[in-house]
């Protein structure tokens, strides 16, 4: 089928949910929590919720089964159990609904011949009436401009990023915290059994999707292989695209086959696959993160050569040992910069004025505008990693929002006003005081495009990881 029937899933007009109760809790996952979370998101069409006992909730209709509903439906979400997924895509067929979501698992996930059999039903039908099936057991669709969502706390704001995530528990995750780390998303699915709609559907919408510029897909396993690597190919042409390819182990690859009923695959030939198509390959859910923050945020540097301006002697020697082991290179600084630096500090007692640098006490008095001016005016320097090791002042913690929204702001004014690439680190918290000033700084420091990263060996990865893909794609084009 072409990618074009998958509108109805992304844009749908109307939309029914199936398994709404009226007596129902939408904090719990469940029909009447996708119900909530499509009113939270601002859907403009039609909603209908769908029970057998009809009544009214959330000041809507509910109507007995999908043949009942007035007037036509594009989408529908099912929240009903397995049992009943075999008449429910029978009226759906009845009433020329577009597009179904199978949030109930019970399923050939299962491994079970009864699963298998009635997941080979409901396909059966969908496909007769050309119904596209999305699951089942999964968490669905995210697409904030619709107004569509499968949480009721996910952000609005639609973004660049697109997401193809096999597991509902792992898109819940990715979705809030890149969120809320700046990421702002086009479209997130979660597909689960991929009974029908799979990877190889989602990797060419999105590719050919004008509302998405970053590809995020974390894969458990494929059902068509070489389609999935033409698309991956096509895709990786257009747009970055990151990859968490996940059951590469023994273990992961028997937890895949009964999560999703997925066939893994073998790992090198995933390693050689991603190479081929420089498609970024990542490790970690928290990775995962990373690269997405650092498409987003994160400016190419011209080179690798990285300055480290930090607080904490001991914090400043591991963060170069990291920033080196990942493969960027912190010079020392020439005796001129190192001069010009020091006349800024009333005192270098406690200061370490080389690469990395430590300010220690002179930090507060100084600031780092001054600093940050210095190193954009030094051609031997490519990027600034700003370190903020939390927790490690010995000051009262009342005081610490003072000192610290002080640096802050000057890191956000250097970025503004000296055009030199420049991401910040925050790390070691160690009282919820610290945390708090962690969850405000980063929103400061996305609101003004910074990557931020939750240590520097994460941001070093990260800043390694988008120069080779940089280097590749200029190698590819002639460049």
């Amino acid at each position: 089928m072409s990618t074009s029937s998958l509108d109805a899933i992304f844009n749908p007009r109307s939309v029914a949910v199936a398994g709404v109760s009226t007596r129902g809790d939408y904090r719990q996952l469940g029909g009447n929590s996708y119900l909530h979370a499509i009113i939270n998101g601002g859907f403009k069409g039609k909603l209908y919720p769908v029970n057998p006992k009809g009544g009214e909730v959330q000041g809507l209709t509910v109507y007995p089964s999908v043949r009942d509903i007035p007037g036509d439906v594009d989408f529908v979400i099912s929240a009903i159990p397995a049992s009943g997924a075999l008449q429910l895509i029978k009226d759906c067929a009845a009433k020329g609904v577009k597009a179904i979501h199978f949030f109930t698992s019970g399923f050939s996930e299962l491994g079970k011949p009864e699963g298998i059999e009635l997941e080979r039903q409901v396909l059966a039908v969908a496909r007769e009436h050309g119904i596209r099936v999305v699951g089942p057991n999964c968490m669905g669709v995210y697409c904030p401009a619709s107004g569509l969502s499968f949480l009721a706390d996910m952000s609005t704001e639609a973004g660049k990023t697109g997401m193809i995530c096999q597991s509902g528990g792992n898109a819940m995750y990715v979705a809030r915290e890149a969120a809320r780390r700046g990421v702002r998303f086009s479209k997130v699915v979660s597909y689960g059994n991929a009974s029908d709609v799979n990877e190889s559907d989602l990797m060419e919408y999105m590719a050919d999707d004008p509302d998405t510029e970053l590809i995020m897909a974390y894969i458990e396993g494929v059902k068509d292989g070489e389609r999935f690597k033409k698309a991956l190919q096509h895709a990786a042409t257009r747009k970055p695209v990151l990859v968490l390819k996940v059951g590469v182990t023994e273990s992961g690859a028997r937890a895949a086959a009964s999560h999703t009923g997925s066939l893994a695959g073998v790992d090198k030939v995933w390693d050689g696959l991603l190479s081929q198509v420089n498609a970024v390959r990542v490790d970690t859910l928290e990775e995962w993160i990373d690269m997405a923050v650092t498409f987003t945020f994160f400016p190419e540097p011209p080179g690798r050569n990285v300055a480290l301006l930090g607080l904490g002697g001991g914090a400043t020697v591991l963060a170069g040992d990291e920033a080196t082991k990942e493969g960027l290179v912190i010079p020392g600084l020439p005796d001129e910069l190192r001069e010009s630096t020091a006349g800024l500090l009333g005192s270098e007692a406690g200061t370490i004025i080389d690469n990395p640098m430590d300010l220690s006490a002179e930090a507060w008095t100084v600031g780092y505008y001054p600093i940050l001016k210095v190193f954009s005016e030094y051609e031997g320097i490519d990027l600034t990693i700003v370190h903020f090791s939390v927790g490690l002042i010995a000051r009262p913690p009342e005081l610490h929002r003072e000192i610290w929204d002080k640096l802050i702001d000057d890191v956000t004014r250097a970025h503004s006003d000296f055009g030199k690439p420049v991401v910040v680190v925050i790390q070691m918290m160690t009282l919820p005081v610290h945390y708090d000033w962690m969850v405000e700084a980063r929103e400061k420091c996305y609101r003004s495009g910074i990557a931020v990263y939750n240590s520097i060996r994460h941001a070093a990865r990260s800043g390694n990881r988008l120069l080779r893909y940089q280097a590749k794609k200029r190698e590819r084009a002639g460049g």
